[in-house]
């Protein structure tokens, strides 16, 4: 595809061998930049999200560490509490021994006293197998944090990274376009023209070379008129299979 010549004045028609290989690539280069710049500032908020969504996670499970170890200390002492009721009410049966006088009610309390003897050697038990378990727990947990704080330190000098690209790109973006708007400036009307209608319908790059008889951009074998028109450099030139802009590359 090619641009009727007869709507572009000749002093204005682009010569591709050199225009191309200047103004109009320097344009695309420098509209590519600003683009660059625009999508990596774009892209922080979710690169800022993901990071503090990573040391919200790390901080909960340094939480919920610590919430287990402080369930089985609870645990701990609710079964502390229990032997020492238990132990208690032991010792009201022996109290109660000594005062009674029938058989049949001294046998019942010691039959009392050795059921509370035994549930308290139970408790006793389960208490050292938990104080084995909380000690672990505390050791677990302890290596754990460690590993979990390494990581948010991590993740917050990688905040802190973000910050610093932000400060950096948005101290670029307005040369960028500064830039961009000065090259547009130097560019005649009608070629800046044809290179917005094409930018907007295509991705970059929208100025390839025209190689072997093939689009750069596409990669497909343009028409002979093409490649044809492309060769004599007096017109812009489109590919007639992407639309993208072709110079010729010898």
């Amino acid at each position: 595809m090619r641009l009727d010549a007869s709507v572009i004045p000749p002093s204005n028609r682009v010569r591709m061998t050199t225009d191309c290989n200047t103004s109009l690539l320097v344009l695309q280069d420098r509209d590519m930049n600003v683009q660059r710049i625009e999508r990596s500032l774009a892209e922080l908020p979710n690169e800022r999200a993901t990071t503090q969504g990573k040391i919200d996670g790390y901080t909960a499970e340094i939480e919920a560490g610590r919430q287990r170890v402080k369930e089985m200390e609870v645990r701990g002492k609710s079964i502390e509490a229990e032997i020492a009721e238990v132990e208690n009410q032991a010792l009201k049966y022996k109290n109660q021994q000594l005062l009674v006088k029938k058989n049949e009610e001294y046998q019942a309390l010691t039959h009392e006293i050795e059921s509370t003897e035994k549930k308290t050697s139970e408790l006793e038990e389960q208490e050292i197998e938990l104080l084995y378990e909380l000690d672990e727990a505390r050791k677990t947990q302890g290596e754990s944090e460690v590993e979990w704080n390494e990581k948010i330190d991590a993740e917050k000098r990688f905040l802190g990274r973000l910050d610093e690209k932000e400060s950096q790109l948005n101290s670029e973006i307005d040369a960028a376009r500064a830039a961009l708007a000065q090259v547009k400036g130097e560019i005649d009307p009608p070629s800046l023209s044809v290179y917005q209608r094409v930018s907007r319908g295509l991705k970059f790059p929208i100025i390839v070379a025209l190689r072997d008889s093939k689009c750069e951009g596409c990669h497909m074998r343009v028409s002979a008129s093409v490649e044809v028109e492309t060769r004599k450099g007096t017109e812009i030139t489109t590919c007639d299979n992407c639309g993208r802009i072709l110079y010729w590359d010898a």
